[in-house]
Parts: C-alpha cells; sequence; structure tokens
C-alpha cells in the first residue's frame, strides 16, 4: 500500500481536491445561498493565481511535504505512533484528530497574534465567500502551516496514509465550508 501511495499521493490528492471543487463550483452555479458582490471570473482568478503561488512554494520549499515527513519518521522510527502495536485504522483516526487539532488551533492562533493575522488576513479579505476562498492563503501562511504540520507528523509519527487522508479530507471540508450553496433550511440555520 505504501509504494503506492508513495507513487500516486499527489494525484490522489489532486484528484480528490479537483472531484470536491468541480461539486461545489457547480452546485453553486446551480443553487447559491448568497448574491455575489464581485464578478466571479475576476475573484476566481486572483484566488487561483494566489493558490498556484501557494503550491509552487510549498513545492519548492518542502518537496516531499507531510507525507514525506511520514515516511522519514517511519523509515527512522520517530514520533509516538511509530511505536504504536494496535490496530492500523486507530492509529491512523488518531493522527487524523491530532493533526485537525493543530490546524484548529493554528486557526484560532491566526486570529489572536498581530503579525499572523496579518498574513491570515489574505483569506479574510476576499469579498465574496466561495469555494475559492477555501483555496485563499498567503504564501507565508502556507509555508508556516507545512513547517508546524511536518513537526507534528514527525512527533506523532503518523502514517502516509494518514496524513494523505488527513489533507483530503481538511480540504474537502474546507471547500464545503466556504462555498456558497443553498442547503435545505432544516441543515442550514444561519
Amino acid at each position: 500500500m505504501n509504494i503506492s501511495l508513495m507513487e500516486h499521493e499527489v494525484l490522489i490528492r489532486a484528484a480528490a481536491f479537483g472531484s470536491v471543487f468541480a461539486i461545489l463550483a457547480l452546485w453553486e452555479l446551480g443553487a447559491p445561498r448568497r448574491r455575489l458582490r464581485v464578478s466571479k471570473p475576476r475573484r476566481w482568478f486572483t484566488n487561483w493565481m494566489i493558490t498556484i503561488l501557494d503550491v509552487a512554494v510549498v513545492r519548492l520549499l518542502f518537496p516531499a511535504a507531510a507525507v514525506g515527513a511520514a515516511w522519514d519518521a517511519r523509515d527512522s522510527g520517530w514520533g509516538a505512533l511509530n511505536h504504536w502495536s494496535g490496530p492500523a485504522w486507530f492509529e491512523i483516526i488518531l493522527a487524523m484528530l491530532l493533526l485537525d487539532l493543530l490546524i484548529y488551533a493554528q486557526h484560532v492562533i491566526s486570529h489572536k497574534i498581530p503579525f499572523l493575522w496579518r498574513i491570515h488576513r489574505v483569506h479574510h479579505v476576499d469579498r465574496d465567500m466561495d469555494v475559492t476562498t477555501a483555496i485563499r492563503f498567503h504564501p507565508i501562511e502556507i509555508a508556516l502551516s507545512m513547517v508546524l504540520k511536518i513537526l507534528a507528523v514527525y512527533a506523532l509519527g503518523a502514517s502516509a496514509i494518514a496524513v494523505v487522508l488527513f489533507e483530503v479530507v481538511l480540504n474537502g471540508s474546507a471547500m464545503f465550508n466556504h462555498a456558497n450553496v443553498s442547503l435545505p433550511r432544516r441543515l442550514d440555520r444561519c
């Protein structure tokens, strides 16, 4: 499984991202929650250019990213979960939950510390909110987040599969949470 995952990690993540993005973008077109104030093509161009820069920065600074850290931690025996003898499914769920808690804490802190808030504001100054808002982050924030994730993966000893699943779920849920889509009233009490 790990060899297949190593060979296809980027493709797996890209396919999951693209699928969720396409579904939500089409849903936004068919059933938007609110009217947009700014031209969608203009906003999407800006948000995608920021995202492309983010991807380039991460791939340049961290070619193997958090998944590479997971393989290295496994091979080096680093991290608490690499010494876990329990079921793999429990390790995957625990690693995903702990990584999610870390990213949640990072988000809260980015609202509290002025320097981090100035960087995080790139995400919040989007004039409208839609699926592309979920991918709009300052490259410095993305780089800091990747450093944090890599350190956490080494400390936890999270498996590569847990890291890939975490990234897929994190990206998918972020896009859904920011999407401008109408939900049935019983589900959307905003």
